[in-house]
């Protein structure tokens, strides 16, 4: 196997090349600039070629020119730069995507792994939402809100096309809410979480306004680049859409609690109520197709994320 890792230094994509290295593969990873960061630790093993998703005969050259047979398409304009940039957004994650299903198709590759969202399932309400938290499952009706999450749909019924179409292997993994290091840099406010674990790192106060007993579902971003393995891999997979999360909620006063388990004098205050996000996103998965065909299960729990996410934050630091 050989893997193309697209958008493989961002926030996702970065722990993905990672891991694909921690399981012994030299993966292949293409960007549109270099950004070290987060791929120093594996920095000589792996191949770097820059390059744009909407670039079709650039993506055709990197897969012939490696041989490429995989491909795991993390590449996006993330949620806060779409949505002040819609024409943007709809070039790089619905053309861009399409570019990169069909010089698959082109190229005879035999998978490809799709980044989608939560947010396409849209507001979270009813029996899946507080109190209940009702798991909710991959046939749950989809209703994005944000130009974002809509571009990610259409990436999933692209490669559900050439899937029935062509007989191209794709799946699209669904994650709960994603933390880890970046995510404030590149994801603004909605990285709600990580200011819960960078803030205090760098000595500051956290002041949430409300939300405090809002459930939801957190994964920890090395957590998603192992699912992303899993699902690179995987023999026989039935679906062509997986949730992936912990499969259990979760709160931010959980999150401070850990947090202050490794900082003991974090300044973080999470006010009471629900719904910390702008928008009712809040849910919890229903896991048991991933369970069943990756084997799928997390890592990390919450305090052992966290405690390395610190320590990676302390890695990064002194990079610098």
């Amino acid at each position: 196997m050989k893997v193309l890792i697209t958008g493989g230094m961002g926030v996702i994509g970065a722990m993905t090349t990672r891991r694909f290295v921690q399981e012994g593969h030299r993966p292949v990873v293409m960007a549109r600039h270099m950004d070290r960061n987060l791929i120093a630790p594996v920095e000589d093993k792996i191949d770097v070629e820059l390059g744009d998703v909407q670039d079709f005969p650039r993506l055709v050259s990197v897969i012939q020119a490696h041989n490429i047979t995989h491909i795991v398409h993390t590449a996006a304009l993330v949620g806060a730069v779409s949505n002040k940039n819609p024409p943007q957004s709809i070039h790089v994650n619905v053309v861009g995507a399409l570019n990169v299903i069909e010089a698959a198709r082109l190229m005879k590759v035999k998978r490809v792994v799709y980044t989608s969202a939560k947010g396409v399932y849209g507001y979270i309400t009813g029996e899946y939402a507080h109190p209940t938290y009702k798991p909710v499952p991959e046939d749950h009706p989809k209703n994005p809100v944000r130009i974002y999450e809509s571009g990610k749909l259409m990436g999933e019924h692209i490669g559900e096309f050439y899937h029935r179409t062509y007989g191209l292997e794709f799946i699209s993994l669904r994650f709960a809410m994603t933390f880890g290091p970046g995510k404030m840099v590149r994801h603004g406010g909605m990285a709600v979480t990580s200011q819960i674990v960078e803030l205090p790192f760098a000595g500051r106060p956290v002041r949430i306004e409300k939300g405090g007993e809002q459930k939801d579902e957190f994964i920890y971003t090395k957590d998603v680049g192992y699912a992303i393995y899993l699902a690179t891999v995987a023999q026989k997979p039935r679906y062509t859409a997986y949730n992936i999360g912990p499969g259990f909620g979760q709160t931010l006063n959980d999150f401070a609690r850990a947090v202050r388990r490794i900082i003991p004098d974090a300044d973080i205050y999470v006010g009471p109520g629900l719904q910390f996000l702008e928008a009712p996103y809040h849910a919890i998965f229903d896991i048991t197709r991933a369970r069943e065909d990756f084997k799928w299960a997390p890592e990390y729990t919450l305090e052992g994320a966290i405690e390395d996410y610190i320590e990676t934050l302390r890695q990064l630091s002194s990079q610098r």
